[in-house]
């Protein structure tokens, strides 16, 4: 099983009501580059009998999600970070009516979010979509970076940080995925944890074999 492919990063604003899990609000983070997820565990919690190790536990502490994306808009920049968007008005040199200023304060609120994308996989010579969600994150506001335009164009794209956390569900759940058959079936498995009800294919109940992970 080999992973050749990464696409559709999606997310959704996270609100838990007394212990009851939703999301709202969800779009397209952008065109998926690269995805990394490191998990940290607790120490070995070693039960001895017998002279040995009878039983032992392993648990999800937390993780970090680094995501690349090609463009990191202004419109998922207020939404993933809980940006203040205002109109530009009568700055002289300024023409675009549209263009909008994103305010970075104190009065800044950094909303969690689920955040769903796909892995594309190959599996004894045929093309698996791997959906996985994450269920409770928290984006930090990435840093700017850039280089010169040279005789050739190096090309340089948003990298993404977030902290990835249980949710406040009963059972504490922080990753489920599913794996089909097609893409189209992958988006829509994300789409729907996720609450985007935007047109989702419909998904082949048949071929899903979906994983939930709050160990």
């Amino acid at each position: 099983m080999a992973v050749i492919g990464l696409s559709k990063p999606h997310y959704a604003v996270y609100t838990n009501t007394s212990g009851t899990v939703s999301y709202a609000n969800g779009g397209v983070l952008g065109k998926a580059v690269e995805v990394n997820l490191e998990i940290e565990t607790s120490e070995d919690n070693n039960l001895y009998a017998d002279d040995g190790i009878a039983e032992t536990d392993r648990t999800f502490s937390n993780g970090t999600l680094t995501l690349s994306t090609d463009d990191l808009s202004q419109e998922v920049s207020k939404a993933i970070l809980g940006l203040k968007e205002v109109a530009l008005s009568e700055i002289e040199g300024v023409t675009d009516e549209d263009a909008k200023e994103l305010i970075y304060d104190n009065e800044q609120e950094t909303p969690y979010l689920g955040i769903g994308f796909i892995i594309k996989k190959r599996v004894g010579g045929k093309d698996m979509w791997r959906g996985v969600v994450l269920r409770k994150t928290m984006f930090s506001v990435p840093p700017d970076a850039a280089t010169t335009q040279g005789e050739t164009i190096e090309w340089q794209v948003p990298e993404l940080t977030a902290t990835v956390m249980r949710d406040d569900s009963a059972t504490q759940q922080w990753k489920s995925e599913a794996t089909f058959t097609t893409l189209a079936q992958a988006e829509a498995y994300i789409k729907n944890r996720l609450n985007i009800t935007a047109s989702p294919a419909k998904i082949n109940e048949a071929k899903i074999n979906e994983s939930v992970i709050s160990q």
